[in-house]
């Protein structure tokens, strides 16, 4: 999400717009870009590294209702994203909603209930996506979902975030194998995200362990760090594993560039980024059923998707391993889906919208003068 938002707000000040952004504070952050507002935030209990913003701020109130907006984007249908559906109400102006996240599949966060809120989350959201004048999805898949949960507003078909070609121009994969100590004859497995319950990592460390003599690059941290680590020694899978922790992007994209496959095991995906970042590096992806996955990944051409079952997810992954030729042939049709997913193009597709919706209301989104 936080990618999607810097990404579109980049190309939206590149052609002449103006763009405010207003998100929660995290401690010792500071921002390089202008016109970014933080609201104050807290941290809810045993998830230290996702503050929730307080949606109030007298100071920040004060200056939303003196700038001149066009249109309002939601990112989130809780809290500021509250405050972005009243600032469109109380100023008469268009409100767009970008469906980030399957929210129900998150709801064993919530403090002492858990999963008994996944009804109240779904009437939530519902209820946000009604308020709004478009809904975005990335994925076809998800209009059926949102639909079945009940959404009647408008909804549109335009991927969250897109991929730069640039950023995949200057690989340098043996430098990660070099750091990490992998034989370079070793096949490579990497997945790239946050290490938490619902990406599924545990599936994939049950099938690492089964593949003899395959190493694994977990890229990313998260509140499962701790527990997978464990799960790792008691599977014995020893140095076969690796937790890199948070890497910049060109380094992931190194890390990209030097794994055999790319495999993904969450099921609760509403675009899946690191998925597209595999596919433009080149990447046969092996991904498990759920989310947008049978949308982004061809199952036979580009990759595989298989069920969330460790022996289907562990032969599809040998079956692969064991066939070079037809990793670079299923690689090169992943590299060509991906340029689809061209940021330039999301960017085109989000001006769409935004001038369709204005000229409803007799006004064209245009660079000021």
């Amino acid at each position: 999400m936080v990618r999607a938002v810097d990404m579109a707000a980049r190309g939206l000040r590149s052609r002449g717009h103006r763009v405010y952004i207003f998100a929660p504070s995290y401690p010792g952050y500071t921002d390089a870009a202008q016109d970014i507002y933080r609201f104050p935030s807290i941290a809810p209990p045993g998830h230290a590294d996702f503050p929730l913003a307080v949606p109030y701020s007298a100071a920040h109130l004060r200056t939303l209702r003196g700038l001149r907006l066009d249109l309002i984007h939601s990112h989130s249908p809780f809290l500021l994203g509250g405050l972005g559906a009243w600032v469109a109400h109380t100023f008469h102006r268009p409100l767009v909603f970008t469906y980030h996240t399957l929210y129900a599949e998150y709801a064993h966060y919530a403090p002492l209930v858990g999963e008994l809120t996944r009804p109240f989350i779904i009437a939530y959201t519902t209820a946000y996506c009604n308020r709004c004048d478009r809904v975005l999805v990335s994925v076809p898949a998800m209009t059926g979902i949102l639909r079945a949960y009940g959404v009647r507003a408008r909804i549109e078909v335009v991927p969250s975030v897109g991929i730069d070609p640039a950023e995949f121009a200057h690989p340098s994969p043996q430098t990660v194998r070099d750091w990490y100590h992998i034989p370079a004859d070793a096949s490579l497995l990497l997945f790239v995200g946050r290490l938490a319950r619902e990406k599924g990592v545990a599936l994939l460390l049950e099938v690492a362990a089964a593949l003899p003599d395959v190493w694994l690059l977990l890229v990313g941290d998260g509140p499962e760090r701790q527990d997978l680590q464990a799960q790792a020694q008691r599977l014995g899978l020893g140095e076969r594993i690796i937790f890199a922790g948070e890497l910049d992007h060109a380094h992931v994209v190194d890390a990209l560039y030097a794994c055999d496959l790319f495999v993904f095991p969450s099921q609760t995906e509403t675009l899946g980024l690191a998925v597209l970042e595999a596919m433009a590096a080149g990447r046969v992806v092996v991904a498990v059923q759920g989310g947008a996955m049978p949308d982004i990944v061809r199952d036979g051409e580009t990759g595989r998707v298989v069920p969330p079952d460790p022996e289907a997810l562990r032969r599809a992954i040998a079956d692969l391993l064991a066939a070079p030729g037809q990793r670079q042939a299923w690689g090169a049709r992943a590299q060509a889906a991906a340029a689809a997913y061209r940021q330039d193009r999301v960017l085109e597709q989000v001006l769409g919208v935004y001038d369709a919706l204005l000229e409803s209301r007799h006004a064209v989104v245009r660079p000021a003068p």
